[in-house]
């Protein structure tokens, strides 16, 4: 018998059955293929020659974070969910033409386009029941740091089709702007701001987040236990005293002060270790007394500390830190929450070091809702635009500055300091940062989140701004000349 034949894990099956279970629930309604916007099938009933050719669409963000800090930087993440929204699994023929009848049969836009869908399931798919998309994405790994208007993934395939994922791949906000935000509170404190999960519309939003953020700043805490037995290298689990179990012990006929210490008192006893919650009265009188009293009754208890999360947070991080010290008690830390954000962080620890004298070396900031502010597509206007059909570059112009979009089957190149955006068949002096993503609807990119996590540490910074290749300036260049003289001379018609 070998004795040193290796433990098996005996949580990895259930971890894999949930991790496959998740990325099922991201899979757009287990396939069906209304999954997008009703335009899609009205548009390519409309020009189904168009649909089927081959094209591309780029994703850009077009604006920065509205945080101090962030400039025009963010970082790439979520393809481990985003893309499991269309190409998980196989789409079922079965699906699709359950799909067509509704469409053109009970829908109140009575429209499917049938040539479209029949060229995917007979000419691409051979009439096999399980059908894959003939799309590739290429795109930015994850952790890579890009700039604002620098298309960050390349969507190629039949235009109509590609078309469809464009309400679930613009959902790529959500992760790149998480991940953005971790590295901000990242280079704000080295201590990890917990991430919870009551804010979250779901579960499996919190998770997609949370994993986002660990490729943007490496933020491992969270309130979320499930995230931890999915992601235990990665995420880690944290808990304390809640208001709830405060309250529940007071009563009419009992002050509030004692009501407050006993349970305090009780949940050290039980636990060893905690961070008083001292709002519940008082936090600057009443829980003040009461935790330096249980600090003091517990001294074989040296992992107890304090949590503030109302009023002036900063001097009460002062106050806390002072009281202990004069009762004799070694530095402990001391949590502070209140809508926490980087900006935040930095003014108590600001204020913290001119009052003491001493490092905040013991403050540690419970971000909580921060996580969750800014999170929507117009933050970063997320856009999802057609770039290309068949040799054909295209354009989307517009009225308003930084909505034109860019032409080609569109790549991107680091130069130095620079990125450089570029067409897919120029030859380009630099370092190419695309990567292959899904290839002809089956997901091939497979890194960890430790290897994402690296990319942000070594890419955070790196970027001064961006500028377009010899081709693609040129199409630019054209689609504006061209525009400019139409409307000149539509305006002399006009007059």
């Amino acid at each position: 018998m070998n004795n040193s034949r290796k433990v098996s894990d005996p949580f990895a099956r259930a971890r894999a059955s949930m991790l496959r279970s998740l990325k099922s629930r991201m899979f757009m309604l287990g396939g069906f293929i209304g999954a997008t916007d009703t335009y899609k099938r009205t548009m390519w009933c409309a020009v189904p020659e168009i649909a089927i050719a081959h094209s591309a669409y780029s994703l850009t963000m077009r604006r920065g974070l509205s945080e101090p800090g962030a400039g025009d930087q963010l970082i790439m993440a979520g393809h481990e969910m985003m893309l499991a929204q269309w190409f998980h699994k196989p789409l079922s023929r079965k699906k699709i033409l359950l799909a067509k009848q509704w469409f053109q049969e009970r829908s109140s836009v009575k429209a499917f386009p049938t040539e479209l869908w029949d060229h995917v399931l007979d000419t691409v798919n051979g009439g096999a029941e399980s059908v894959r998309l003939p799309i590739d994405i290429w795109g930015f790994p994850g952790g890579q740091t890009f700039v604002k208007g620098v298309p960050c993934m390349s969507f190629e395939g039949p235009g109509g089709l590609t078309s469809y994922t464009e309400p679930a791949m613009c959902r790529y906000f959500a992760p790149i702007i998480q991940a953005t935000k971790a590295r901000l509170m990242l280079e704000a404190t080295d201590r990890d701001a917990e991430f919870g999960l009551r804010a979250a519309v779901n579960e499996a939003a919190n998770i997609v987040l949370l994993m986002a953020r660990y490729v943007g700043g490496r933020g491992r805490l969270t309130s979320n236990d499930t995230a931890e037995f999915l992601f235990p290298g990665e995420l880690k689990a944290i808990g304390t005293i809640g208001h709830e179990m405060m309250c529940s012990n007071q009563s009419l006929d009992r002050s509030l002060a004692e009501a407050e210490y006993e349970m305090m008192d009780r949940f050290v006893s039980r636990m060893g270790t905690a961070s008083l919650l001292c709002d519940l009265v008082d936090a600057t009188t009443v829980g003040y007394q009461n935790a330096i009293r249980v600090i003091k009754a517990h001294p074989e208890a040296n992992r107890v500390g304090i949590r503030v999360d109302s009023g002036d947070i900063a001097s009460q991080c002062v106050q806390y830190y002072q009281g202990m010290k004069a009762a004799g008690i070694e530095p402990r830390t001391i949590v502070f929450e209140d809508e926490v954000t980087p900006d935040a962080v930095r003014q108590v620890y600001t204020t913290f070091k001119q009052v003491t004298g001493v490092e905040p070396t013991m403050l540690f900031p419970g971000a909580g809702g921060y996580w969750w502010k800014l999170v929507h597509r117009d933050e970063v206007s997320a856009a999802f635009k057609r770039t290309a059909t068949g040799a054909n570059p295209n354009v989307k112009f517009s009225n308003s500055p930084g909505k034109e979009s860019l032409s080609g089957y569109l790549r991107a190149y680091e130069r130095g300091d620079r990125l450089i955006v570029a067409d897919a068949s120029e030859e380009i002096d630099g370092k190419p940062l695309f990567v292959k993503l899904v290839d002809q609807g089956r997901i091939v990119y497979r890194e960890s989140l430790e290897t994402q996590a690296r990319r942000a540490d070594e890419t955070w910074g790196k970027y001064k701004g961006f500028e377009l290749s010899p081709q693609v300036s040129a199409w630019q260049e054209a689609f504006r000349a061209k525009r400019a003289a139409e409307i000149a001379s539509a305006k002399e018609l006009m007059a």
